[in-house]
């Protein structure tokens, strides 16, 4: 009984309630006969800390250790009459679960049996597809931005999608992949998407797993994939370093298109620092790193003269010098001679006495910058140029320890902070004037802990708690200055400055007066049981998830103004007028004011799951599991949510449709259905045919669920000051005038009739909604694979990857007050809406997508031996959806025509056809340690040299053909699409930077018709990148290294193009006009102990 007791702890090692952040050893023990040895001890040693597990053999001759930290190991295998056998230099991996076998042979414990070998490269007991990244690719490979999230797309079946910063894996939803850090969801409930938003600096990572298809029942809110990333820890020697990257334009190439470059200056520094507290007891890891990032722009606007912001427009003319007169809106009059036209007095001498300037407007213009080059053209344009530069200061901190309690239970906790502020610089002499300087600032914290406890040899248990905190803030400059206090606008709030919009005129104010999140929260807790028992490995657990998401959004709190030429116009006669004149005239064309309430929405989350992995025989693994999941509907803490009824009549217009409000009228305190039958099967097997080793077969099927959009902030109607104000007769009469301030208004009372008008009138309303039977997104998901050990450290594998997406939903915000197709026309569209008491009546990223993506991938891998590694992937792919995701490039825009989704169906776009990935890093086999010149001053300058290099070559995304104006007259949510003539794709001999397809073979439609074109009817241009690492190692006695680091991101140079112009009738129809970057070279060095 006390050998058990004893055993009890050593089956636990600081284990997350997420298996992938651990690895598990099992295999079975036999004698040369093939008799399974029952009750023979099993001895796992971690050799970095000196920690050992001892566990039996059952009676089925099965071992099993699972919660083990990535490291080396070494295992023992003893039993009676036997003789002992010890294999060494076992390097287990996140996420990993290794099958070793051991044949015991007759014999004393004295004639031991010492092997060394390395784990298997075959996945036999697991049907997971999945790619493993270790450390030495996360270290030596060149990497942009050191971030993680570049390296994730070395696997097979995964890249980023079209717009570059989103990951997409096997056909999942770009920005949906589900990012687990230290076993802990990256993201809060109530975000957009799993987004990865704290990524852990690279000198942190130890190592990660990607999994695209056919993971554990343990994996939730997963159709996308699952990446699960393990930080470093403390061990028994004390380790550090200490490092700087560098970045300067002076070091990158020039663009394809531009003229130059833009400054930059980027320095990214840190260190680590590791050790015992107490050894084979309490370690530590501590890390910090810091990015200090300028980067520079050219602006080129056009700004007033000294004499026009005085009010002299004498010398106003346009491009082709033709005088340009401006006339005074206060003499507005009816045409005695023609009804319905109005007259207007010129200013005289085109110039607006000094007693008739509107002081706030001359306050206004008196702010813009004096001009400083010569203007472009005879109107003035382009006369001011200005360098602003962008800043971003980053700080990443982690704390990290872990603790033995006692024999039974083990603990880790990790803090993070990650402290963000960001922002450009004003190149307005005064910086709240600024309309593109602004400040952003937010500072996430969380705390992440884990105790695991041993009940029994056999039953263990791992509770899991993650809790988030942040806070987020941007707005403009010098806010709090009392600006319109200062220029006298009244009827606004005194905190922020004005935004102003000039037409042929560069703006005032930045377009955010201020948004602050004082804080998201969110809190993750979990519980999994581990039982083991015969061949059955089982592990049962649950998930409760809670978010709140607390904004205040006052984007114009102190008002928005736009001016443009009419007032200042002769109505009906062209080249007259002009916006500044209009805005010290005092007479604004629209004006808004905006400030919503404070908003506190709430979310829960909640999963249940079993998981068998059963051992049929000893050479088919099942893995059997069952998920269940749901997300409540959100809601808000004080009931400050609105929804859409579609059916009820509204008492203004007397026809259907009204808006709907939490907590009133029999609503709830959410505006939509839960969705509570999210039951997630998951079946695969792994197989090694006819017992040989060499060759593994595996195969899974699951329904995994994802996450809903569950909009923040989009749904509060009713709860913000948020009135419009425009001029009621195109300009010839002023919104407002501006020296008499913004008019007061009270709130509209909220009820049936909210927002509407009466039919006939012109709408001032624009509802948005979640759908009130809003349902969580699935795939069914599949894969077989065939994997074969063919020596050298390297094994070959070939597979087919599937799944079909349901209830996805679209990367848009829809209308459903669409005219019908049957009376789009000419004429007043507005009374053939559905719902002609408001504008837009738009859901918010409908759950109503499908997608089937289907893939074969070769893959070959060598496990870094012998100094080098490498890592091959041929991708096969065809990925078809009807709905846009995040970063789905020209094909994310809403349906062309709300009554027939069915055209929607058509490649993806992330569909990319062919893809091929190759990765590799190599020791030189020179200097000490290595095969040549192990010493002196040869083996110094020669020796330590590592190369490594990623190529990436794949065909373009799909795209589709717009046109620059939708003459449908039916406010349709998308844009119309082109009628096709006939095939647009070019040879490829044929295909040039100003004619990259036949422009020809696409016509507009005509007028009040929708076009005949697909959703995709071209493929845009490929990638081919390499990027190139040079490392050098200088060892410094026994126990230092100082490595200096050269890296280049497309080292070639190789022009990739992308910005096809795709809107027919724009002067870039058919033409490339943009690039990915050119090559970027980074310089580091570091020093390591």
């Amino acid at each position: 009984m006390r050998k058990k007791l004893q055993a009890v702890p050593l089956f636990v090692l600081f284990a997350p309630i997420v298996l992938a952040q651990t690895a598990q050893v099992t295999g079975i023990v036999q004698d040369s006969s093939e008799a399974v040895v029952v009750g023979a001890d099993v001895d796992i040693n971690n050799v970095d800390r000196g920690v050992r597990y001892q566990v039996k053999t059952n009676e089925l001759g099965y071992y099993t250790v699972p919660l083990l930290r990535p490291g080396n190991y070494r295992i023992t295998i003893q039993a009676a009459g036997f003789k002992p056998v010890t294999r060494s230099n076992i390097v287990l991996e996140t996420g990993q679960i290794v099958r070793i076998d051991f044949v015991l042979e007759v014999g004393a414990v004295a004639e031991a049996i010492t092997v060394s070998e390395s784990v298997p490269l075959l996945q036999s007991e697991s049907s997971t597809h999945s790619q493993f990244i270790e450390s030495k690719t996360v270290m030596d490979m060149p990497l942009s931005g050191r971030r993680v999230e570049n390296l994730v797309t070395l696997a097979g079946n995964a890249m980023m999608a079209t717009g570059g910063s989103r990951v997409v894996l096997a056909g999942g939803r770009g920005g949906f992949v589900n990012w687990i850090v230290d076993g802990g969801n990256s993201a809060p409930v109530l975000t957009e998407g799993l987004e990865f938003s704290q990524s852990p600096p690279v000198a942190e990572l130890k190592e990660f797993r990607v999994m695209l298809n056919g993971y554990a029942a343990e994996y939730g809110q997963s159709e996308s994939g699952v990446v699960t990333l393990v930080t470093k820890s403390g061990g028994n020697q004390f380790h550090g370093s200490a490092y700087e990257y560098l970045r300067n334009d002076k070091l990158d190439a020039r663009t394809f298109f531009a003229a130059g470059k833009a400054p930059l200056r980027q320095n990214l520094f840190g260190f680590t620092g590791s050790g015992p507290i107490i050894r084979n007891r309490t370690f530590f890891f501590v890390s910090n790193e810091w990015q200090r990032v300028r980067r520079g722009t050219t602006s080129v606007l056009t700004v007033p003269t000294a004499a026009q912001r005085n009010g002299d427009f004498s010398q106003l003319t346009d491009a082709q010098g033709r005088s340009i007169a401006i006339y005074d809106p206060a003499t507005s009059r009816p045409d005695p001679t023609r009804a319905g036209n109005t007259l207007r007095d010129p200013f005289p001498g085109n110039v607006i006495p000094s007693n008739r300037l509107d002081p706030v407007g001359a306050g206004l213009a008196a702010l813009y910058p004096m001009p400083n080059r010569a203007a472009a053209n005879l109107a003035g344009a382009s006369n001011f140029s200005a360098n602003p530069v962008s800043f971003a200061n980053p700080q990443y901190l982690t704390i990290k320890g872990d603790h033995i309690l006692r024999e039974h239970d083990r603990i880790w906790v990790k803090y993070n902070r990650v402290h963000s502020p960001d922002g450009q610089h004003p190149m307005y002499p005064e910086p709240a004037a600024d309309p593109s300087a602004f400040t952003r600032e937010s500072t996430y914290s969380a705390v992440i802990g884990n105790w695991a406890h041993n009940f029994t040899p056999y039953l263990i248990n791992e509770l899991f708690v993650n809790y988030r905190y942040t806070t987020y803030r941007r707005g403009q400059l010098d806010l709090d200055a009392g600006w319109p206090e200062r220029l006298g606008l009244k009827g606004v709030s005194n905190r922020a400055f004005p935004t102003v919009g000039l037409s042929g005129y560069a703006g005032l104010g930045w377009s955010v007066h201020e948004q602050v999140n004082p804080g998201v929260k969110d809190l993750q807790v979990g519980n999994g049981l581990n039982w083991f028992r015969g061949a059955h490995a089982v592990k049962i657990g649950g998930e409760i998830r809670g978010s709140s998401y607390a904004t205040y959004y006052r984007q114009f709190m102190s008002g928005q103004l736009s001016f443009d030429t009419r007032p200042t116009a002769l109505p009906g006669v062209a080249k007259t007028g002009n916006a500044l004149a209009s805005l010290l005239a005092g007479f604004p064309v629209s004006a808004s004011i905006l400030e919503q309430d404070f908003l506190d929405r709430r979310g829960r989350y909640y999963a249940m799951y079993v998981q068998d992995d059963w051992k049929v025989r000893p050479d088919l693994t099942l893995n059997i599991g069952m998920r269940w999941e749901t997300l409540l509907p959100r809601w808000d803490a004080n009931g400050r949510d609105s929804g859409f009824d579609t059916r009820t009549i509204n008492p203004v217009s007397g026809t259907p449709g009204v808006v709907t409000f939490a907590r009133r009228d029999g609503q709830g305190k959410s505006m939509f259905e839960g969705d509570y039958n999210n039951f997630g099967p998951r079946f695969g097997f792994a197989w090694r045919p006819f017992g040989q080793t060499l060759t593994v077969i595996r195969g899974a099927y699951g329904v995994f669920y994802g996450q809903p959009h569950s909009s923040t902030a989009g749904t509060a109607a009713g709860f913000a000051v948020d009135n419009t104000f425009t001029t009621p007769d195109n300009g010839i009469t002023p919104a407002f005038w501006l020296r008499e301030g913004f008019p007061a208004t009270s709130r509209e009372e909220l009820g049936p009739g909210f927002g509407a008008v009466a039919a006939g009138q012109t709408p001032r309303f624009a509802p948005q909604f979640i759908e009130p039977n809003r349902r969580i997104s699935y795939t069914h998901q599949w894969n077989l694979v065939v994997q074969r050990d063919v020596g050298w450290n390297t094994a070959v594998e070939i597979g087919y990857i599937g799944n079909a997406g349901h209830k996805l939903w679209q990367n848009a915000t829809v209308s459903i007050n669409q005219v019908p197709v049957s009376l789009m026309g000419p004429g007043n569209a507005q009374a053939r809406r559905p719902f002609p008491q408001f504008n837009d009546v738009s859901m918010l990223f409908p759950a109503w997508g499908n997608s089937n993506y289907h893939s074969m991938n070769l893959k070959v891998e060598k496990r870094f031996s012998d100094g080098l590694n490498f890592l091959a992937n041929y991708t096969f792919a065809k990925f078809i959806d009807d709905v846009g995701a995040i970063e789905g490039g020209r094909l994310a825009r809403g349906p062309q025509n709300f009554y027939d989704r069915s055209a929607e169906r058509a490649l993806s776009g992330n569909d990319v056809r062919n893809r091929v990935v190759i990765s590799s890093v190599y020791e030189l086999p020179v200097g000490p340690g290595r095969r040549w010149l192990h010493g002196g001053i040869a083996g110094t300058i020669f020796g330590g040299w590592n190369l490594g290099g990623i190529l990436t070559m794949q065909q373009g995304f799909p795209m589709g053909l717009v046109t620059q104006s939708n003459t449908t007259n039916a406010f349709t949510p998308g844009q119309q699409r082109v009628d096709i003539l006939r095939d647009p794709t070019l040879p490829n001999s044929e295909r040039t930077i100003v004619r990259w397809f036949d422009t020809g073979a696409v016509s507009a439609p005509a007028p009040y018709t929708l076009g005949n074109s697909g959703r995709a009817v071209l493929t845009g241009p490929g990638l081919a990148n390499f990027d190139a690492s040079l490392l050098k190692n200088h060892r410094i006695g026994e126990s230092f290294n100082l490595q200096f680091r050269w890296e280049s991101f497309n080292f070639t140079n190789h022009p990739n193009f992308s910005n096809l112009g795709n809107a027919l009738g724009a002067a870039n129809f058919g033409v490339l006009t943009a690039t990915k970057p050119a090559r970027v070279n980074q310089l580091g060095i570091t020093f390591e102990f």
